[in-house]
């Protein structure tokens, strides 16, 4: 469960039956009543893309030295389309 709310940051938190459209787990909190997931008050909160897609983009492009247009390729052969 998450540690606590990124608004008030209560420990009370309750999580939630539907995730978000990316899977990730969705939590309110008991105190603020605000709704937040589990990437809430991170870089990564407005991305359209899962975390660990995104990380892994940015290491194949660091560790072989990859074209943006060579990753745009490899990614959409395993479904995902980055414009």
């Amino acid at each position: 469960m998450s540690d606590a709310c990124p608004k008030c940051q209560s420990t009370e938190v309750s999580l939630l039956k539907r995730p978000t459209s990316l899977g990730y787990q969705r939590f309110r909190c008991k105190r603020c009543r605000c709704t937040f997931n589990e990437r809430s008050g991170t870089v990564f909160n407005f991305l359209e893309y899962p975390t660990d897609l995104v990380l892994m983009v940015v290491r194949w492009r660091l560790r072989y030295c990859l074209s943006l247009r060579n990753l745009s390729e490899m990614m959409l052969e395993r479904g995902f389309e980055f414009e």
